[in-house]
């Protein structure tokens, strides 16, 4: 059995997690991509060869993964791998759902926060050495959150933002009605949408692609939105069609937007999402800008340790996802 690791961080795997990983393969064949400088021709072979993969691929050399029987995923987000025509009929993709919470949602309040506290005003205006107070701002408590999505993500938005909230409350949207978990004051499916829209102040997502998530925050719906609300997307940005978030903030329409993804990305740089004012833009950072040695980066390193001992000993996987629905199902025996 060929296992074949790639690294998303700058630096490589520590020694100490290559050896564990050896130790867990015992007699397989385990290959570390970083430790080797393959042409294409080479790297499109390894692809081939691989009967398992670790982190991920470009998602366009899915079509090289002749044999792929295990995708363990160091990310979230599956679209394109989950749902590539390439992927072999028995092949199981598991994901990192669950260990990014954190760390998204703290970028999430902060992009949040900067908009509703007037922060990129106040730093254009220190790169012209300019000393001006600008009002108004808008506070954070006492408003009404909406977050779009109330997996790992979206509860640990609601946990770090209700402290400021004061009488506030938080409503979170799901696909299925199920338990209100204790970081929200209610829970609505996306049925009811529609009419809790223009009843937030602030409106976080945190929702993955699937079917039913693409362009779900088109024209009609920001239209819908308080003139005054917040909009901040973290989730993936197939949920918001740019050219309509562009058309509504260039009509005036809400205090501010935050992006930390888009339909496509890199953005292009003609897009006219780039001018418009009250908007805040950052290169899918959220999830990404963290080192091996982080807290997220740990988490998902042991992850992909004990999923990949697991599969090697016959024991049930951890974030399978399903093909059907793009979201992670129960665990499945191997």
């Amino acid at each position: 059995m060929n296992i074949l690791f790639f690294c998303q961080y700058d630096e490589d795997y520590s020694p100490e997690f290559k050896q564990k990983a050896r130790e867990i393969a015992k007699g397989e064949n385990v290959i570390f991509a970083a430790e080797h400088q393959w042409t294409k021709e080479e790297y499109h072979a390894q692809l081939g060869e691989a009967d398992v993969i670790c982190s991920f691929i470009a998602k366009k050399d899915m079509q090289y993964c002749k044999r792929l029987k295990l995708m363990l995923l160091d990310i979230a987000g599956v679209d394109g791998f989950i749902d590539s025509p390439y992927l072999p009929r028995d092949a199981v993709i598991c994901n990192a759902s669950g260990l990014y919470g954190n760390l998204i949602a703290e970028h999430s309040v902060a992009l949040a926060l900067a908009i509703c506290r007037g922060i990129p005003v106040y730093v254009q205006h220190q790169e012209k050495k300019l000393w001006k107070l600008e009002k108004p701002d808008k506070p954070v408590e006492g408003s009404t959150v909406l977050i779009l999505g109330a997996g790992d993500i979206g509860t640990a938005i609601a946990r770090d933002i209700r402290p400021m909230l004061g009488n506030g409350k938080i409503i979170g949207v799901r696909r299925v009605r199920r338990e209100v978990p204790s970081a929200f004051d209610g829970m609505i499916t996306f049925a009811e949408l529609d009419a809790y829209l223009p009843q937030a102040d602030l409106i976080f997502c945190a929702l993955p692609h699937t079917k039913e998530t693409k362009g779900l925050l088109h024209a009609g719906r920001l239209r819908m939105m308080k003139d005054d609300a917040v909009l901040v997307n973290c989730g993936r940005g197939s949920l918001i069609p740019l050219d309509d978030l562009a058309a509504v903030l260039q009509e005036g329409k809400l205090f501010g937007a935050a992006l930390d993804v888009a339909e496509v990305e890199p953005l292009p740089a003609d897009h006219p999402i780039w001018d418009c004012g009250r908007l805040l833009i950052t290169p899918h950072a959220a999830g990404n800008a963290m080192t091996i040695h982080s807290p997220t980066a740990q988490r998902l390193n042991d992850l992909l340790l004990e999923n990949l001992e697991n599969y090697l000993t016959g024991k049930p996987l951890k974030n399978v996802v399903s093909r059907e629905t793009g979201y992670k199902e129960l665990q499945i025996n191997t």
